[in-house]
This record gives C-alpha cells, sequence and structure tokens, in this order.
C-alpha cells in the first residue's frame, strides 16, 4: 500500500505541474493582444500571429492606454483565464479603468482564441 500511495503521490504532482507552461502561455497570448491594441491595431492584425479575439471594448473603439495582468489561473473543463486591468479611452476622450477576464483555448500547438468572460465581476 505505501508503494501505491508513493505513485498517486508522484502522479498528481506530475499532473499539477503540466498546467504551469500552458497558463505561462496563455498569459503572453493575452498580453501580445493587448500590445497590438494598445500600440493602434486591429484585431484582425494578429491572425498572422495565430491569436483571434473578442474583445466588445476593442470592437467598440475604446483605445487601450495601458493594462496589468493581475492573475492567471486554470479552470476545470475550460481554457486558462487570465484576468487583467484595462485602462481605457472612449471616443469622447472618457477615461475608464475596467478589470475584465480573458478566457484562452489553444486550438492547436499555434493557435490561440481568447474570448472575454461577460459575467466577471471585477474587485
Amino acid at each position: 500500500m505505501r508503494r501505491g500511495s508513493a505513485i498517486v503521490v508522484a502522479l498528481l504532482a506530475l499532473v499539477g505541474g503540466c498546467g504551469k507552461p500552458e497558463l505561462a502561455r496563455a498569459e503572453q497570448v493575452v498580453r501580445t493582444a493587448l500590445e497590438a491594441w494598445k500600440a493602434g491595431g486591429a484585431p484582425r492584425q494578429l491572425a498572422d500571429q495565430a491569436i483571434a479575439i473578442a474583445d466588445p471594448d476593442w470592437a467598440a473603439g475604446y483605445r487601450l492606454l495601458d493594462f496589468q495582468v493581475k492573475a492567471t489561473s486554470a479552470q476545470p473543463q475550460q481554457g486558462p483565464r487570465v484576468v487583467v486591468v484595462l485602462q481605457l479611452e472612449g471616443r469622447a476622450g472618457k477615461r475608464v479603468s475596467r478589470e475584465v477576464a480573458y478566457e484562452v483555448v489553444f486550438k492547436d500547438r499555434n493557435a490561440a482564441s481568447i474570448g472575454r468572460d461577460a459575467f466577471h465581476v471585477g474587485s
């Protein structure tokens, strides 16, 4: 029984470590997309990097002035979740700070899809 317990502990440790590279990759993909937005780009310009993003503020014409990644976490039966604070400016020049959460889904080794969680309530 002792040997069996050691094997279970080893497997749990191995499985627990598997998500860390995916979390780092998810955060990097979100950072890449947000840097493109901050530089004045359009979501479709990320296609050559195999990144697709749907953000309602970007689509509505808000300018991204700055952003800060708050947390990246694994979600059961979902893609990694990246929580970000966005500093935005509307068309009328009004500035707003908004906490949002992005879910990242990796379609294959290279392609990623980023969607914003409409139900995320910032702290």
